[in-house]
């Protein structure tokens, strides 16, 4: 059971069940269970990896504690969303980096721009490059400081820069969102504001997601069946990767995404916004479907290698995000 504090906060949150709930209200997603007291934990500078009830005790006053936790996730969500581009909770590449999130947005909660800059880069970095850490790190709690600016570059130091041959990334996979790279890939997919088929509108991620979770990325061919082998044929081995993927709402019975793409009654907007090239489309329309998906795919290759290279900071000249040594 979830100790209960006295009085009540101005986000109405008397337990961390109230907390959870008033963060789910934000439209960012839901955190699990055990990720809030992590998280109270981390605010507060303490080690989130140890047993919540080792940390706080039951006549402890929660009412400031909670506060300060709802601020500084309140805070680290806008940053997932305004500066790292993340839509949604269950996009975050890696969510052992929201402790330290909070904790920062706790000792920091109007940083100068800059800082929020290089502490995108360095979410990214940790997502992409930073594979000798796959777990919370709570020692890594002692790098933030009252410096804010201090504070990222450290971070950033401790992972180190974009390793040399990042950009051979070669093809995407499939987007589901079990794995960080899904999750990447599907995040570099949202980069480019999907729109509805039909109605040209932009999507709304973090309310598609809601809904349809990781079946918001929908297969324009049929894949294979009860997760079987691809059927021999050209382009087959693409059929289960993001090159046959798009991220749109289930349509009504009868109706289907490739039908609308093939049949040109989508307005000529819609098709950047999924990464479909004029030359992919020509080969759909022609028939010619191992060539639509190979198009495609390297349209995507071409956007995700940028994608990586805009959001780690990897463009940045001389790679002013690191400090010198």
């Amino acid at each position: 059971m979830t100790p209960t504090p006295p009085g009540r906060l101005e986000t109405s949150c008397q337990s961390l069940e109230d907390l959870g709930a008033w963060l789910a209200s934000r439209d960012f997603g839901r955190l699990e269970d055990d990720a809030l007291p992590m998280l109270l934990l981390a605010v507060h500078g303490r080690d989130f990896t140890r047993d919540f009830r080792e940390e706080f005790a039951a006549e402890d006053d929660w009412a400031p504690a909670l506060a300060r936790t709802a601020h500084a996730v309140g805070r680290a969500f806008a940053f997932l969303r305004e500066d790292a581009g993340i839509p949604h909770l269950d996009l975050v590449p890696r969510p052992d980096a929201l402790p330290l999130l909070c904790r920062f947005f706790h000792l920091h909660p109007q940083p100068p721009l800059a800082a929020r800059l290089r502490l995108s880069h360095w979410l990214w970095r940790h997502a992409l490059f930073d594979s000798s850490r796959s777990s919370p790190d709570p020692a890594a709690l002692a790098l933030l400081t009252p410096d804010a600016d201090g504070s990222v570059r450290a971070l950033l130091h401790r992972v180190g820069p974009p390793p040399r041959g990042w950009e051979r990334y070669s093809q995407p996979g499939m987007a589901g969102l079990a794995s960080v790279a899904d999750r990447v890939e599907a995040n570099a997919l949202l980069a480019l504001k999907p729109r509805h088929l039909l109605t040209g509108a932009v999507l709304e991620p973090g309310p598609l997601l809601e809904v349809q979770g990781a079946v918001a990325f929908l297969p324009l061919f049929p894949p294979p069946l009860s997760g079987g082998a691809p059927p021999p044929g050209p382009g087959s081995d693409l059929l289960l990767t993001l090159a046959n993927q798009v991220f749109h709402p289930v349509l009504a019975p009868g109706r289907s995404l490739l039908g609308l793409v093939r049949t040109g009654v989508t307005p000529p907007v819609v098709f950047p916004s999924h990464a479909l090239g004029p030359d992919a489309l020509a080969a759909l329309r022609q028939g010619d479907g191992a060539a639509f998906l190979a198009l495609r795919r390297d349209a995507l290759v071409t956007h995700i290698r940028a994608f990586i290279q805009a959001r780690t900071g990897a463009d940045s000249e001389g790679d002013a995000s690191i400090p010198e040594e």
